[in-house]
C-alpha cells in the first residue's frame, strides 16, 4: 500500500514538474523583446561608444529595437542612418531582376553586347565571355577591386586611393583586366563585377543607377530614407564608426556605387524587408537561384541562399563599411526579414550578427509557436 501511494506520489510530482517546465519554456519564449535584447545587450557589453538598431519583420508585426550609446552621449532610433555597404547589392540585384522583366538585359547574353564596343575582347577567357549572371554570383574572373591594392589597404592608402577614383579609371582599368579564372566556374566575391552590372543597367536605361532604384525600389517600398547621395547636413547625421580597435574610420558610402554606395535607416529598410516579402515580380524573380553549390550554398541575385531546416530558403547579405556593420537576412516562405547594424568594423564582427540574427530568428519562431498555444 505504501509502495503504490509512494508511486502516485512520484507520478504526481513528475506529471506536475513536467507542467512546470512547459510552463516555464512557454514563459520565455513569450520574452521575445527581452530575448533579443539579452543577445545583443551581451554583443555590445563592455564597448563603450558602440551602439545596434535592428528590425524584425514578420507577417503580423514588426520589432525595432536600438541599444547601446554613442559618445556623444546620443542614442540611436528609426531615423540614424546607417552605411549599409555591401547589403546595396541586394538593390542592385533587384534592379537586375525588373531589367530582366522589361526584357532589356538576358540573364546568359555576353555582357560585352551591353557594353557597346569592342574594346574589351580581354572579357573571356577560353572562349568564355562573362554574363550578368556571372556578376551576380562573382564567378565572374574578374579581380575583387581596381580601385585600391591590398597593400594600399594595409599601409593606410585606401580612402585616399578611392575617393579619387573615377568612373572612368574604372573604364579604362577593365579594358586591361585579366581574368583570374573562365567565367562561371570559381568563386571570387568582386565589386568589380557589382560596379559593372551597375554601369550596365546605366547603360539599357540611360539612367543614373539613383534613379532607378529610386524608381524600382523606393518608390514602391516607400523608402524615403534610403538614398545613394546625401546633402552635406544629411551627410554629418550618417554614423561613422570604428575598426573594431577603436580608431574612427571615415564614410566611404559615395565612393562605393552599386555595390555598397547606400545609407539608410531602420525606418526605411524595414519598408524594404516588406517589399522583399512581397509578392512583386521582381522580387519573385530575384529570389531564384542562379548557381549552386558554393561552400554549400546557393546564390540569388547577389542574395546568399541555403535551406533553413532543410526546406526553408533563407536569403542573406551582409554589409560591411569602413566603421559600420550590418547583416540582412530574409525568410520568404515564413515571412520574417531581420536587419542588423552596428558602428563597429572589427574582423568578427559581421559573423557576430549574422549568429546572432539566427538567433533572434529562432526566438521569433518559438514566440510565435508560444502565441498560438495560448489561443
Amino acid at each position: 500500500m505504501n509502495r503504490l501511494i509512494t508511486r502516485s506520489v512520484s507520478l504526481i510530482f513528475v506529471i506536475s514538474l513536467m507542467a512546470v517546465l512547459a510552463s516555464c519554456a512557454s514563459y520565455d519564449a513569450m520574452k521575445f523583446e527581452s530575448n533579443t535584447k539579452a543577445e545583443i545587450t551581451e554583443f555590445i557589453d563592455d564597448n563603450p561608444g558602440q551602439v545596434v538598431s535592428i528590425s524584425v519583420v514578420d507577417a503580423e508585426n514588426t520589432y525595432q529595437y536600438h541599444l547601446g550609446t554613442l559618445r556623444n552621449g546620443d542614442t540611436p532610433d528609426n531615423q540614424t542612418i546607417y552605411e549599409i555597404a555591401s547589403i546595396t547589392k541586394t538593390y542592385t540585384g533587384l534592379v537586375v531582376a525588373k531589367a530582366i522583366q522589361d526584357r532589356k538585359v538576358e540573364l546568359d547574353k555576353d555582357i560585352r553586347h551591353y557594353l557597346k564596343n569592342n574594346e574589351y575582347k580581354n572579357l573571356e577567357l577560353s572562349n568564355q565571355y562573362i554574363t550578368l549572371r556571372h556578376l551576380m554570383t562573382h564567378t565572374s574572373g574578374l579581380p575583387g577591386y581596381f580601385a585600391a591594392s591590398r597593400e594600399d589597404i594595409e599601409q593606410g592608402r585606401y580612402f585616399e586611393k578611392i575617393s579619387k577614383y573615377s568612373r572612368d579609371d574604372y573604364f579604362n582599368d577593365l579594358k586591361k583586366v585579366k581574368l583570374s579564372s573562365i567565367p562561371g566556374e570559381d568563386y571570387l566575391y568582386s565589386s568589380v563585377g557589382t560596379k559593372l552590372a551597375g554601369y550596365i543597367l546605366e547603360s539599357v536605361y540611360q539612367k543614373p543607377l539613383e534613379s532607378l532604384v529610386s524608381e524600382m525600389i523606393t518608390s514602391k517600398s516607400g523608402e524615403r530614407g534610403t538614398k545613394f547621395r546625401r546633402t552635406k547636413s544629411e551627410v554629418s547625421k550618417v554614423i561613422a564608426g570604428s575598426d573594431g580597435n577603436g580608431n574612427q574610420m571615415p564614410l566611404a558610402s559615395q565612393y562605393w556605387f552599386a555595390g555598397g554606395g547606400l545609407t539608410t535607416n531602420v525606418e526605411s529598410i524595414t519598408q524594404y524587408i516588406q517589399h522583399q516579402l512581397s509578392a512583386e515580380p521582381e522580387v519573385a524573380i530575384s529570389h531564384q537561384l542562379l548557381n549552386e553549390s558554393w561552400m554549400g550554398h546557393d546564390m540569388a541575385f547577389f542574395w546568399y541562399t541555403n535551406n533553413y531546416d532543410s526546406n526553408e530558403q533563407v536569403l542573406y547579405h551582409s554589409g560591411g563599411s569602413m566603421g559600420t556593420s550590418s547583416w540582412l537576412a530574409i525568410y520568404p516562405k515564413k515571412k520574417i526579414g531581420i536587419f542588423i547594424a552596428t558602428n563597429v568594423a572589427g574582423k568578427d564582427t559581421q559573423p557576430k550578427l549574422e549568429a546572432i540574427s539566427n538567433k533572434v530568428f529562432d526566438h521569433l519562431i518559438e514566440y510565435k509557436k508560444a502565441l498560438k498555444s495560448e489561443l
